[in-house]
Formats: structure tokens, C-alpha cells, sequence
């Protein structure tokens, strides 16, 4: 968000409810920063001209956009931008199906890559073994040999109990080491980077 107004709406306001639509919010975005007219919106948006004509009407009519000339005719938004209760989705349960939705399109770019990779390797089947009575699966080739899979998806998860300084100094020092990374702009491989610290309860507490 590049500054200026940012607009608080209410749970309750037809404009709120409209909003919780991913779609609608895709809609208004090109008229957020500036004065547009239907056919470049449309195509920033990725919408037909006559579908983003339906989201215009309906924005005006909510107050959320206003024509800002005639000839040719431009609109822009009420605000720079939108402060959107959770409770305004009548769909979802809020922030938590907000959350999973957000971070469905990067699990699943996640699958795809390593989908790729167990093509590239000629890894097209599963080898099911127990490990004692857990049962165990690798990706494996028709001969039965296992691939290693740290060249699929490099990754580790899991829980770890920090005392407050140590848990400041591993977000630091995982800041850190993207900023490192991040600028580099080398040909080569291409990796899709995930990480995420989450605060889990205290044992006991739930």
C-alpha cells in the first residue's frame, strides 16, 4: 500500500460482505491506485470487459468507487484501501479459512515442483515397507530403487522449545538469511522457499 486513506468498514456492511469475495476484491484492485477506465482495469484484473462492468455497478452502488470522468468514462476507488472485518464473510469461519486459502496456491505450486522432480528422476512408483509396524513409503523406479529424496524437497518441520532470547535470535537469524539470498538474482536453479514460524501453545494450556 502506497499511503493515502484507508477506509474502516463495519462487519454488517453490505460493502464489507461484498468485499469477503476474493473475486470482488480482485475486481476493485486496479482502482485503488489510480483513475481507470473499464477495458485497462479489465485487463489488469483478468476480467472480460462485460464481467468487470458488473463489479463496477455493484462498487458504485456500494460506495466503493466513484467515476472520476466522463468522456472517456475512469473510476477510481473511495479510498486508497479497505479495512475488512473476518466476520464479514458469511462463507468462511474468518481468519482461518482466510489462512488456508491464502496458502492453498503455494502448497500446491509446492506439489507441482515436486511432482516434476520425481518425473525428472524416474521416480513413478512408491515402495511401501514397514519400519517395526510403521509402515513406511519412498518414492522408488520400476526396478525398486529408491531415489533420495533430500533432491525433491529440501525441508524439516517439527516443534522446538526456545527460551525467549533463543526464539528473537532464530527469527533473526532466519530473516537474515533470506535477506542474503533473496537479492541474488544468479541463472541456475530456481527454489521456492518456505518457512514459517508459528507459535504453538504452551504444553498443557489447551
Amino acid at each position: 500500500m502506497n499511503g493515502g486513506k484507508v477506509r474502516k468498514l463495519k462487519a454488517d456492511d453490505p460493502a464489507a460482505r461484498a468485499l469477503a469475495s476474493e473475486k470482488a476484491r480482485r475486481a476493485l484492485a486496479p482502482f485503488l491506485n489510480g483513475a481507470r477506465g473499464l477495458s485497462e482495469a479489465a485487463r489488469l484484473a483478468g476480467f472480460s470487459r462485460q464481467a468487470l462492468r458488473y463489479w463496477v455497478r455493484k462498487f458504485e452502488a456500494l460506495g466503493l468507487l466513484r467515476r472520476v470522468q466522463d468522456r472517456p468514462p475512469r473510476w477510481r476507488a473511495t479510498a486508497a484501501a479497505f479495512l475488512i472485518p473476518f466476520a464479514a464473510d458469511p462463507v468462511s469461519a474468518g481468519m482461518y479459512d482466510w489462512l488456508e486459502r491464502r496458502q492453498a496456491r503455494e502448497h500446491q505450486a509446492m506439489l507441482r515442483a515436486a511432482a516434476r522432480r520425481l518425473e525428472e528422476l524416474g521416480l513413478d512408483h512408491l515402495l511401501l515397507y514397514a519400519r517395526g509396524s510403521e509402515p513406511i513409503t519412498s518414492p522408488a523406479n520400476a526396478a525398486g530403487q529408491t531415489g533420495s529424496e533430500s533432491g525433491l524437497l529440501d525441508g524439516f518441520a517439527g516443534v522446538v522449545e526456545l527460551s525467549d532470547a533463543d526464539a528473537v535470535e532464530l527469527r533473526r537469524e532466519l530473516a537474515e538469511l533470506w535477506r542474503r539470498y533473496a537479492g541474488r538474482r544468479s541463472r541456475g536453479r530456481r527454489l521456492r522457499v518456505y518457512a514459517y514460524l508459528v507459535e504453538e501453545p504452551a504444553a498443557g494450556s489447551r
